[in-house]
């Protein structure tokens, strides 16, 4: 990309254009990735208050020491009243740590990991019990952990879901390798077998990248009303990977269809839901039919009437590779915070922990 009397004159000429054109799409990727927190923001503080921790537990225990403030010991202490096996994972880098949970039963070197990624402004706290995979750890036999992103200037917590990590592009934090670090260090503990990503919006966004990026170990990812860029080179290479995008039609803060209204670089600067099954198709070398029949429809929102979810696949029978399957959970209605209850979480664990 960068190079070196008339050649060098020439050569320095479409450097320079080179160097301008990388820098002006880092400032567009920046801006980009600002828009899409500036629209979850404004989702967090009108739609998801601080949980009460009292709707975690049954225990009226009075005099009990209240946890601490911040999202992990709120996590640890919820869980663990929850009868939970809870651990603490150390990474030394960030010099953070994060709560992992154990099933009670466990298997060495098969016990899967499942990943939940909270979204913009949220935590951990917060995402256990939007999506409460925690409670079926000891039925279902699977570790979960539980990651906060780094808090940006107005302390919202939040994952950089870009390879503008680490040379002065979005926030300088490489997320996909603290991610990675933590899923080691988490094996330190236990010795889990495949690894599950599950995120929501920004999370989703994030659960993505990693795939793209690649996991030891990883088997499959889920987004619950998060995509990815238009850019698609952060996925160069990447391994076909088993994938479910849930999404609402009626979601304002991460539209269904994407966001076109940024033209200069071919459409849009996120892609829409069923755009993002099809990019997962083409890795697992099999194509999206559009405009198929739903093979199952759900019940999952509280806030749309009827089964409003349609689901669709691709999978080794329309040409995936072998064991890949790529789903899309079209919600019918369903908004940004979709209020799902037992039935997602059961449909969810279920494809998760059927990839193998």
């Amino acid at each position: 990309m960068a190079s070196l009397e008339e050649s060098v004159a020439s050569l320095s000429s479409k450097d320079a254009e080179t160097e301008g054109e990388i820098s002006a799409n880092r400032e567009r990727l920046d801006d980009l990735d600002g828009r899409v927190e500036g629209l979850e923001e404004i989702a967090a503080k009108g739609e998801f208050d601080f949980p009460d921790k009292g709707e975690w537990s049954e225990s009226k225990e009075k005099g009990k020491s209240a946890p601490g403030d911040g999202a992990v010991e709120w996590t640890a202490s919820a869980l663990e009243e929850s009868g939970l096996e809870v651990h603490y994972v150390e990474h030394a880098g960030r010099g953070d740590r994060t709560v992992l949970v154990a099933p009670r039963e466990f298997v060495d070197g098969e016990t899967p990991l499942i990943v939940s990624l909270h979204g913009f402004g949220g935590n951990s706290y917060f995402q256990s019990a939007f999506v409460p995979l925690h409670e079926q750890v000891n039925s279902r036999g699977f570790g979960l952990l539980l990651p906060n992103g780094s808090p940006d200037a107005e302390g919202s917590q939040f994952w950089n879901p870009t390879d503008e990590c680490c040379d002065g592009g979005k926030s300088g934090l490489d997320d996909v390798a603290y991610l990675t670090e933590l899923v080691a260090e988490a094996r330190k503990v236990r010795d889990f077998g495949a690894v599950y990503f599950f995120g929501y919006s920004n999370g989703g966004f994030m659960a993505h990248h990693m795939a793209c990026k690649g996991l030891p170990g990883l088997r499959a990812v889920a987004s619950l009303a998060g995509t990815s860029y238009v850019e698609e080179s952060s996925c160069d290479g990447a391994a076909p990977v088993s994938a479910l995008q849930v999404h609402g039609t009626e979601d304002e803060v991460i539209r269904y269809g994407g966001d076109r209204s940024e033209s200069e670089v071919e459409g849009s600067f996120y892609v829409g839901a069923e755009e993002m099954a099809a990019r997962w198709g083409r890795l697992a070398g099999c194509e999206w039919q559009e405009g198929g029949q739903p093979y199952a429809t759900f019940d999952f929102d509280g806030d749309v009437s009827g089964a409003e979810t349609e689901a669709y696949r691709v999978d080794s029978d329309s040409g995936c590779a072998d064991g890949i399957v790529v789903e899309l959970w079209k919600g019918m209605g369903s908004n940004h915070g979709p209020e799902y209850g037992d039935a997602f979480v059961d449909a969810l664990l279920d494809w998760l922990l059927a990839q193998r």
